[in-house]
């Protein structure tokens, strides 16, 4: 009498079975990102006023060293008559110091770029609902208006006219930012950042 080989397995019970496809619990489903939420009109005005806020800051900067750059002779003139130079302590002509200046100048200028960058990174992100760069603008522009108080009464200027015209582009910048902070902090603006459902009315 001939038998199978391998002798075939006797049938299980169907809890005895070995795991199969069929037997794998499905996956949970993946939730599904709704659709984003647009931001209010006052969050996009907001964001308009930051972005003329950083060219306002960009204006007075370059402006600065614009002004920087035209006194060259005075600032090197000051620095050569450091004790260390004067003393012999640094050995360094004045061709050396002057292009020491312009280094200085170009290093400020890129610093500039990188903060207004990093600015109107913040910016972007705000208007996207994140309320973490909504509190970290809010900080800068509230650091610019106590910084633009001594302008309003003079303090620091040379009466000079483009010493006053540097320091209206302040002022300017100072109450556009003041208005861009009251419009991201309004009922709407708040809801959006804070994923409140929105008002009724």
């Amino acid at each position: 009498m001939t038998q199978q080989w391998p002798p075939t397995p006797p049938h299980q019970a169907p809890h005895q079975q070995g795991p199969s496809q069929h037997n794998f619990p499905y996956p949970p489903p993946v939730p599904q990102p709704g659709p984003e939420r647009p931001a209010p009109v006052d969050v996009g005005t907001a964001a308009q006023l930051l972005w003329a806020v950083a060219v306002l800051g960009l204006i007075q900067a370059l402006g600065a060293m614009v002004l920087v750059v035209g006194e060259k002779s005075t600032f090197v003139d000051e620095l050569m008559k450091n004790p260390s130079f004067t003393s012999g302590e640094v050995d360094m002509t004045r061709d050396s110091v002057e292009k020491l200046f312009y280094v200085g100048i170009g290093f400020t200028v890129v610093l500039i770029l990188i903060l207004t960058g990093l600015f109107l990174l913040f910016v972007h992100f705000m208007r996207k609902g994140r309320n973490w760069a909504r509190m970290l603008i809010t900080i800068a522009c509230v650091m610019m208006v106590v910084w633009t108080i001594p302008v309003l009464f003079g303090i620091g200027s040379d009466g000079s006219g483009s010493a006053l015209a540097l320091g209206g582009v302040q002022i300017l910048q100072a109450v556009v930012a003041v208005g861009a902070v009251v419009l991201m902090h309004r009922k709407d603006s708040n809801s959006y950042f804070l994923r409140l459902p929105p008002s009724a009315e």
